[in-house]
C-alpha cells in the first residue's frame, strides 16, 4: 500500500491511497474464509467449499463486498499513520473499483486537527477572587432553613398579604382565548413577584379566601415563551385558602430537626464552613474561566467546521430538549427562527471546540493523561448519581462509544486543574513581599 496526501485547507486534506493487486487477493481469500463458514451448501461441510463452487452459490461480489469492508478501513488508518494526521470526523471516501487482479485506489476526504503552535501558557497569571463569607451570608442562610421548616397555618379574617402560601384556581386568556401553560387547578404557591408574572402578585392583596378575581398583565418583552413575550393577558382567578407560614424558633431542638448539630451556635458553624465550600468552588470557576480566556486570546488557528456545525447542534439539541421538559413546544414557540439562534449560537461554538483543541494540545505537551483510578471515580460517581452498579455504567459506556469521551473529559478536566493551580500559585508569589520565599508550586 501507498498513500499519498494533498493539503485542501488549513483543516482539511485528501489522502490518495494505492492498494496493490496482491494485497486485494489476499483481502478477497480472507474473505472466502470468513464467509464460506457460514453458509451451508448441500453436499459439502460447512468451511469445506471450494472458491469456485462457493462464488456460484454465493457470487463474487459478496466476497468482493467483504473484501473491501476488511481493506479499506486498514488501508486507511494505515495512511493516516504514515502521515501523522489526526482525523476529526469520519472521513468522505471514494473508491475507483477495477477488475479483479487489478489495483485498487481510495481516496478520503479527511477533517483533521489543526496544527497548533503553543504559545507561553505558563506565563499565564491568575489571581484566585478572596473568599470571605459575611455574618449577614451566614444568617440569611439560617433563616432560609428556618422558613423552609415553618409550618403552614390557615388564616381566615383577613385577605391576602405578600409572603402568605394560597392555593388557587386561575384560567388565563389572551384575545379571549386560552393558552398552553396558563391555567391550573389548586395550585399552591407563595405570594411573591417572583413566583407570578410582574403586577400578578399585587393584584391579589387583599383577596379573601373564595373570592374570585380578574388579574390583567403584560408579559415581558423577553420571557421564557416566545410566543407570550410582550402580550397582555386576563387571569379568572379563584383564592381558595390562605396560609401563613409559622418559623420554628431558633434554638436547640431546631439545630436538631434540620442537622446533626446540637446547639444553634455549631449549626451557625456548620452553615459557614459550607458557604465557605461554595465561595471557594465559585472562586476557582472565576480564575479557571479568567485563566481560559486569557489562554485563547494568546492562541490563533483555525477551527476545522465540521467541529463547530456539531458542537452547534449539540447546543441546539440541549436548548430543545430544555425547552420540551418545561412543557413548551420548541415547533410552535420557539423555533420559528431557528436559522438565527444557530447564528447567534456559532460564537459560543466557536470558543468551546477551541478550547478543547488547545486543551488537548496542551495535555500532549505536559503528557498529562486519564489514568485508571480517575477513570474508576468518575465512574463511581457516574453510578452513585444513577443509583447503578458501577459495572452497568461502565458496560453502558463501552457500548455507546462513551468511554473513549469520558476519557477525553477527564484529560481535558486534569489538564485544566494543572494549568489554574499554576497560574493562581504564580500570581500569588508575585504578590509576595520582597525578601519571602516563593512557593514551590508548579
Amino acid at each position: 500500500m501507498t498513500a499519498s496526501f494533498q493539503k485542501l485547507g488549513p483543516t482539511q486534506v485528501e489522502l490518495d491511497i494505492q492498494v496493490s493487486s496482491s494485497d486485494l487477493d489476499l483481502a478477497r481469500e480472507r474473505a472466502y474464509r470468513k464467509l464460506v463458514k457460514q453458509f451451508r451448501i448441500p453436499g459439502f461441510r460447512p468451511g469445506h467449499v471450494p472458491r469456485r463452487i462457493f462464488e456460484q452459490y454465493v457470487g463474487a461480489a459478496r466476497i468482493e463486498e467483504e473484501a473491501m469492508e476488511d481493506v479499506v478501513p486498514a488501508a486507511y488508518a494505515g495512511a493516516l499513520r504514515e502521515h501523522s494526521l489526526e482525523p476529526v470526523a469520519q472521513p468522505k471516501i471514494d473508491l475507483e473499483r477495477v477488475d479483479e487482479g487489478k489495483s485498487l485506489r481510495i481516496k478520503a476526504l479527511v477533517d483533521v486537527r489543526p496544527e497548533i503552535a503553543l504559545g507561553a501558557y505558563k506565563e499565564i497569571k491568575t489571581k484566585l477572587p478572596p473568599v470571605d463569607v459575611s455574618d449577614d451570608e451566614v444568617e440569611r442562610s439560617l433563616q432560609a432553613l428556618r422558613k423552609r421548616a415553618a409550618t403552614l397555618t390557615p388564616v381566615t379574617d383577613r385577605g391576602v398579604k405578600s409572603g402568605d402560601v394560597i392555593t388557587l384556581d386561575y384560567a388565563g386568556r389572551i384575545d379571549g382565548n386560552l393558552f398552553e401553560g396558563g391555567s391550573a387547578v389548586n395550585h399552591t404557591t407563595e405570594v411573591s413577584d417572583e413566583q407570578f408574572v410582574p403586577g400578578f402578585a399585587q393584584q391579589l392583596y387583599g383577596a379573601m379566601p373564595g373570592e374570585r378575581r380578574e388579574v390583567r398583565v403584560t408579559f415581558p418583552a423577553e420571557y421564557h415563551t416566545a410566543a407570550l413575550a410582550g402580550k397582555s393577558a386576563a387571569f379568572d382567578v379563584v383564592v381558595h385558602d390562605i396560609k401563613v407560614p409559622v418559623l420554628p424558633e431558633l434554638d436547640a431542638a431546631f439545630a436538631k430537626s434540620v442537622s446533626d448539630n446540637e446547639t444553634v451556635e455549631s449549626l451557625r458553624t456548620d452553615i459557614r464552613k459550607r458557604l465557605e465550600l461554595v465561595a471557594g468552588q465559585r472562586a476557582r470557576e472565576s480564575a479557571e474561566q479568567e485563566f481560559m480566556q486569557s489562554l485563547l486570546s494568546a492562541h490563533d488557528f483555525p477551527l476545522p467546521e465540521v467541529l463547530v456545525e456539531r458542537e452547534v447542534e449539540r447546543m441546539l439539541s440541549d436548548v430543545k430538549e430544555s425547552i420540551e421538559r418545561s412543557g413548551r413546544s420548541w415547533e410552535r414557540d420557539e423555533g420559528a427562527d431557528e436559522a438565527k439562534l444557530r447564528k447567534d449560537m456559532r460564537p459560543r461554538a466557536e470558543q468551546r471546540v477551541k478550547s478543547t483543541l488547545l486543551v488537548d494540545e496542551i495535555a500532549k505537551a505536559e503528557r498529562i493523561e486519564a489514568g485508571g483510578s480517575d477513570v474508576d471515580r468518575e465512574i463511581g460517581r457516574m453510578a452513585r448519581s444513577m443509583n447503578q452498579p458501577p459495572e452497568r455504567v461502565l458496560g453502558w459506556l463501552r457500548e455507546g462509544g462513551g468511554l473513549a469521551r469520558l476519557i477525553d473529559s477527564i484529560r481535558r478536566e486534569k489538564t485544566i486543574d494543572v494549568l489554574v493551580t499554576r497560574a493562581t500559585a504564580s500570581a500569588n508569589d508575585s504578590d509576595s513581599p520582597a525578601g519571602q520565599p516563593e512557593s514551590a508550586a508548579t
